[in-house]
């Protein structure tokens, strides 16, 4: 007999716009139909604005037009973020939660709210969020242990003086050490324009790393832990298209409106799963490594870990991702369908994995 279980999905933004569109791009990916041979699926949704009020309905399409990424026109009742609370405990009661917002504070401070209630979240800590979506706290951690290699760099922090051209190798990236997605990244050719890109980042953070730009592909490896088990198994490897000489920009990921919000996916992402009967000793380091970097991170549930490799074949880390909606078109389900893991079973693999940290289930 299946075990009933109600899941509260959070999508939206409490910091602007573009971030309550990309929530809803995202979480409204997720298939409200889902059910598996484990659990009887039951989902309500939240809505949480950039206004700070929180709206719940039982179908999310009623509140938000999942094409244009908008609210629609509703009488659903706003609540602040108290009473929202109030709500979800003595109201919805739910087994667990599924924060799809994208934002840092979404990303961190929700699913903290969601902790301090009690309620189990599907992905992990607000602890393990606050540490990846600051590159320099986790390339810190990363180039202490030694098993995962960086890019050559210097860090600048607000106020410095500005580092000479002795102290840069050309071409750079320079990126802010908080900053979601890619605006707060951009590569430097050019030492006349350094400048600029610091303190472009400097607008999403106090602290900017300057690092060695690293020539070649652009790869990236998911990870999934089984909680019951303590395993971890790394998925296949995939590669996405970069140009030569070149970063992945915001444009490369997203497609954008005249006013710059995201409107879908960008058309023109192109990736490819890397053949292991040519590319075994490379996929093998990139998975061992993204285990590595799984552990000394201290994550749960997934992670998905992207690299540079350089002209030579060796792997360089860029950064860890921690989000997924679960929905068909997210990357992790699609490399773990790729795997032989379907999106079901993926699915109902992280809401056991939830469960089992709050010993909810034996």
């Amino acid at each position: 007999m299946k075990s009933t279980m109600k899941i509260l999905h959070v999508l939206g933004s409490p910091s602007d716009e573009y971030s309550f569109r990309l929530g809803i791009l995202y979480g409204g990916s997720f298939p409200e139909d889902m059910q598996s041979k484990q659990y009887d699926y039951i989902f309500s949704y939240a809505l949480v604005r950039p206004t700070g009020t929180w709206s719940f309905v039982k179908k999310l399409s009623d509140i938000v037009d999942l094409e244009k990424l908008e609210e629609r026109e509703n009488n659903v009742k706003k609540m602040d973020i108290t009473t929202a609370l109030q709500y979800i405990m003595d109201v919805l009661k739910p087994d667990l939660a599924l924060v799809h917002s994208h934002c840092l504070k979404g990303m961190t401070s929700h699913r903290a709210l969601f902790e301090a209630l009690n309620i189990p979240v599907v992905g992990g800590s607000a602890e393990s969020r606050y540490l990846t979506m600051d590159k320099l706290s986790t390339r810190g951690v990363l180039l202490s242990s030694g098993n995962v290699a960086c890019a050559d760099g210097l860090i600048y922090s607000k106020g410095d003086p500005l580092p000479s051209t002795e102290q840069v190798k050309y071409p750079c990236v320079v990126k802010a050490s908080k900053g979601e997605d890619t605006k707060a990244v951009q590569l430097v050719k050019d030492p006349k324009f350094l400048n600029a890109a610091i303190e472009h980042a400097l607008s999403f953070s106090d602290h900017v790393i300057i690092e060695r730009f690293i020539e070649g592909r652009e790869i990236r490896c998911a990870v999934v832990e089984s909680v019951a088990t303590g395993e971890l198994k790394a998925l296949r490897c995939i590669e996405y298209k970069v140009r030569e000489n070149d970063i992945r920009t915001t444009e490369d990921k997203l497609l954008c409106d005249k006013k710059g919000l995201p409107v879908c996916k960008a058309p023109e992402t192109k990736t490819w799963f890397l053949d292991p009967s040519k590319e075994e000793k490379l996929i093998h380091r990139i998975q061992q490594k993204s285990c590595s970097a799984f552990r000394e991170l201290g994550l749960q549930d997934f992670g998905l870990f992207d690299f540079r490799v350089d002209l030579q074949g060796n792997p360089f880390f860029l950064e860890c991702n921690l989000f997924c909606s679960f929905g068909p078109q997210s990357i992790l389900n699609i490399i773990a369908n790729s795997s032989g893991i379907t999106g079901e079973r993926l699915f109902d693999m992280m809401v056991k994995n939830a469960l089992l940290r709050k010993n909810v289930i034996q």
